[in-house]
C-alpha cells in the first residue's frame, strides 16, 4: 500500500525529534523495487516519494519505516561506532538513488533496524527488565526492541538509537523545553552524560490494524540531582509558543493524572488542526529512577483516547519498574 502525502509528511515531522538531535547526515534514497522484482515478504520500504509498501498495515510499520530515514546507512560507521557490515547479513538490503534526501532499509519481518547501541558505560542488568514488554494489544517492537544505554555515549548516536524507540514531537522552543518536546532521556543525555547514568528505552506497538496503539517508554537511573531536574516542571510557561516549521505551532499543557511514585505529572503537546496533539506524556519520579511514557499522534488513531490510555500505561509501567528496581 502507499500512504498519502499528508500521512508521509506527518510521519517525517515526527522523525524531526531524532534528526534534530545530532544524528548523522541523511544519505540517498532507496528506490522502490522495480516491477517484477518484489520485495521480501514482510519487507518495509521507504522510497524517494516518502511512500511505503508493507505487508504490515499497522501504524507502527509506517513509524518504523520513516524512522529508518534518519538512520546511518548500514555499513557506514556512526560517531565513535563501527556500523554493521551489510555483506554479513543477507536479510538486510540498502540502496541509494541519485537523488539525495531520504534513506531507508528493506528489512525482513521481525528484523531489528541495524543501529548499534552506542552505550559506553557499565550496564545495569536489572534495568532492561524494568521496561514493559506488553500492554493490551501492544507488544515490544521487533525492529526497535528494548535496550539500555550506559552513559557516557556519543550524543548523536545515542539520540538516534533512543529516539527510534521514544518518539517526541516536531516542535521546538527554548532549550529548557527539550525534555518536554523530545523527552527526559534527551535532557539526561545532553546534561548528565556521565558514568553512573543509564537510559533504558523501548517501543511497544499493536499488530492489529483495528487498534494500532503505539507508545514509547524510558526509565532513567542516576544521581538524585539529575532525577530532580528531569521531574521539575518549573519553566513550563516558557514552552507555550513552540514552533516546528511546517508542523505549525503548539504548546505544552499540563493535565491531571492519578499520583504515582514520589511525584507524577502529565502533559500534552498541542499542535494544529491536522494534528491537534503531537504527544501525550506522563512522567513518574521515584527515589531511584524517572519513568516516562510517550504516546505519539498516529494514523490511524488508537481505539481508546490516548489521554485515557496514558495513566493506565503509566500505572502498568510503574508497577513493572518497581518490581524490577524496588
Amino acid at each position: 500500500m502507499k500512504i498519502t502525502r499528508c500521512a508521509a509528511l506527518f510521519l517525517t515531522l515526527c522523525l524531526a525529534v531524532v534528526t534534530a538531535c545530532g544524528s548523522t547526515p541523511r544519505a540517498g534514497t532507496p528506490p522502490t523495487p522495480a516491477p517484477g522484482s518484489p520485495a521480501p515478504a514482510g519487507a518495509v520500504i521507504v522510497d524517494k516519494d516518502q511512500a511505503l509498501t508493507s505487508r504490515e498495515y499497522s501504524a507502527q510499520a509506517l513509524f518504523d519505516a520513516i524512522a529508518a530515514q534518519g538512520s546511518p546507512k548500514p555499513g557506514s560507521p556512526g560517531p565513535d561506532q563501527e556500523g554493521p557490515d551489510p555483506a554479513s547479513s543477507e536479510s538486510s538490503q540498502s540502496s541509494q538513488s541519485e537523488e539525495p534526501g531520504l534513506m531507508g532499509w528493506v528489512l525482513k519481518e521481525g528484523e531489528p533496524i541495524p543501529v548499534p547501541n552506542p552505550g559506553t558505560g557499565g550496564a545495569n542488568p536489572r534495568l532492561l527488565s524494568a521496561l514493559l514488554t506488553d500492554f493490551g494489544p501492544a507488544h515490544e517492537s521487533d525492529v526497535t526492541p528494548g535496550a539500555v544505554v550506559g552513559l557516557p555515549a556519543p550524543t548523536g548516536a545515542a539520540s538516534l538509537f533512543i529516539g527510534l524507540r521514544v518518539m517526541g514531537s516536531p516542535l521546538r522552543g527554548p532549550s529548557l523545553c527539550e525534555k518536554w518536546t523530545s523527552g527526559t532521556w534527551l535532557t539526561a543525555l545532553r546534561n548528565f552524560d556521565q558514568r553512573g547514568v543509564w537510559i533504558a528505552a523501548t517501543q511497544l506497538k499493536a499488530r492489529q490494524r483495528a487498534d494500532p496503539l503505539v507508545f514509547g517508554e524510558s526509565v532513567i537511573t542516576g544521581p538524585a540531582e539529575m532525577l530532580d531536574h528531569l521531574a521539575d516542571t518549573s519553566g513550563v510557561e516558557s514552552c507555550r509558543k513552540l514552533k516546528g516549521g511546517r508542523a505549525g505551532t503548539g504548546a505544552v499543557e499540563l493535565f491531571a493524572v492519578p499520583p504515582l511514585g514520589t511525584r507524577s505529572f502529565a502533559f500534552r503537546i498541542t499542535g494544529n488542526r491536522k494534528a491537534p496533539v503531537w504527544n501525550w506524556v506522563e512522567v513518574v519520579r521515584t527515589p531511584r529512577y524517572v519513568l516516562e511514557v510517550r504516546i505519539p499522534n498516529q494514523f490511524p488513531a488508537p481505539r481508546t483516547d490516548p489521554a485515557v490510555l496514558l495513566p493506565r500505561i503509566a500505572e502498568a509501567a510503574y508497577a513493572r519498574a518497581e518490581a524490577a528496581l524496588g
